[in-house]
């Protein structure tokens, strides 16, 4: 729920000079000796701070009535973003997904070297501002994050004393989650503009966070048929988390968004057929077909039809994908 005049867009991954570089998981032909567990990575302890701007605004009261034990909310909303971005399955566990109902399209494996951005330090900041929240990083220093929360917005949920818990929770994903890989041409190491993905995408994925966290808000509504879904599958926010959620639940398996996580960082974000593709594309690259067909495939599953019933990939699949959409048009 990024919103400010300046439009300040969600920070991505801050680096760390004296950190190693992350290993390189792009190689997805994985085999069984590449499956082993992934030890789970500590809970991040970065600093916390709270500044209130205003004690007088009716939005300060409601703040402490409905968040009584901040630095609880915090850490609890950090610890959901590591179980759900950070943690790999177990073996046993993609076991029991592979050995789901027979699919045409081979099971992808869930790997990944689970890699949280170093985040030192995190201000939550009240403030009498239009919208609701939005995140960035220091000027000086990537690393340390500002959540700027609308002492308004807060006020005006006071009836709904989850909805702060849930901007909090969707606003911290902005602070943890990877949105390109750092290039040291980029002034103080900073991600590479040219390699984040679209904005929906970033929004989705802490909207995936914050359903998976139990947070939803009352006037979110999953679909429940093709028709019901956004005219895009980036379309953002809870659009693209529950887009995100099918891919995860139904699609793949347990940990496919905390690999798409990953991949942002180790190769960035690459349009199939685009500029610096590579000849595999983001989508493709890691689940074997591209977006467009994914999105085709979630309507299918919405309408009944069943996930990737008639997927092929390869050619073949371009093919049946752009007859489905010949055929929709």
């Amino acid at each position: 729920m990024s919103t400010t005049p300046d439009a300040p867009r969600p920070s991505a991954v801050p680096p760390n000079p004296s950190a190693e570089p992350p290993p390189n998981n792009n190689n997805l032909n994985t085999g069984p000796q590449d499956r082993r567990p992934q030890p789970d990575p500590l809970l991040p302890t970065p600093k916390l701070r709270l500044q209130i701007n205003d004690l007088r605004h009716p939005g300060t009261l409601s703040f402490q009535a409905q968040v009584p034990d901040i630095v609880s909310t915090l850490e609890t909303a950090l610890s959901t973003i590591i179980r759900i971005l950070y943690t790999v399955p177990p073996p046993q566990q993609q076991q029991l997904q592979d050995n789901k109902p027979p699919s045409p399209s081979p099971p992808t494996p869930i790997t990944f070297t689970p890699t949280p951005p170093p985040t030192r330090s995190v201000t939550l900041i009240l403030r009498d501002t239009p919208g609701v929240a939005y995140t960035t990083g220091t000027e000086l220093d990537d690393a340390h994050k500002e959540i700027t929360l609308s002492l308004s917005y807060i006020h005006s949920t006071a009836s709904r004393p989850a909805e702060i818990t849930g901007v909090i929770t969707h606003e911290l994903v902005h602070c943890y989650q990877h949105t390109a890989p750092p290039s040291p041409s980029t002034e103080q190491g900073k991600p590479n503009d040219a390699l984040r993905p679209p904005t929906g995408l970033i929004e989705g994925i802490a909207d995936f966070v914050r359903l998976k966290a139990g947070l939803a808000p009352p006037h979110w509504k999953r679909p429940t048929a093709a028709r019901e879904r956004a005219e895009k599958w980036d379309q953002g926010y809870q659009h693209t988390a529950y887009f995100l959620a099918w891919l995860e639940d139904v699609r793949v398996g347990k940990g496919a968004v905390g690999m798409l996580n990953d991949r942002l960082l180790r190769v960035g974000y690459c349009e199939e057929g685009g500029k610096g593709d590579g000849g595999g594309g983001f989508w493709k690259g890691l689940f074997g077909v591209g977006v467009e067909r994914l999105w085709v495939e979630y309507g299918e599953y919405l309408d009944g039809g069943g996930c990737g019933l008639d997927l092929r990939v390869g050619k073949e699949g371009e093919r049946e994908l752009e007859k489905v959409i010949v055929s929709s048009g």
